[in-house]
């Protein structure tokens, strides 16, 4: 996830990190705050967000940390892509 102010600059994720770790806790949800970020990356990527705007909005100087680090396999995906192969 990313924080964003009134005037678009980051926010960073100390104002949330707290919470998250206490109400994490409580639901006993086995989640990391990192993992957050890329479920943010992967799911605008999915809605058709260009890669390198992704990239700019995480703050990542390089696309490639974006894509080897942030962007995770979901299952819808992954049957997209076996049907195409199934069409070939």
């Amino acid at each position: 996830m990313v924080f964003i102010r009134k005037d678009g600059t980051s926010s960073g994720t100390d104002i949330i990190k707290y919470p998250f770790k206490i109400i994490h806790h409580e639901l006993g949800i086995s989640c990391r705050f990192y993992d957050l970020r890329g479920n943010f990356a992967t799911k605008t990527l999915r809605k058709g967000c260009e890669i390198k705007d992704i990239s700019k909005v995480l703050g990542h100087s390089r696309i490639e940390t974006t894509e080897n680090y942030y962007i995770n396999c979901t299952k819808d995906n992954l049957k997209d892509v076996r049907k195409v192969l199934k069409k070939n």
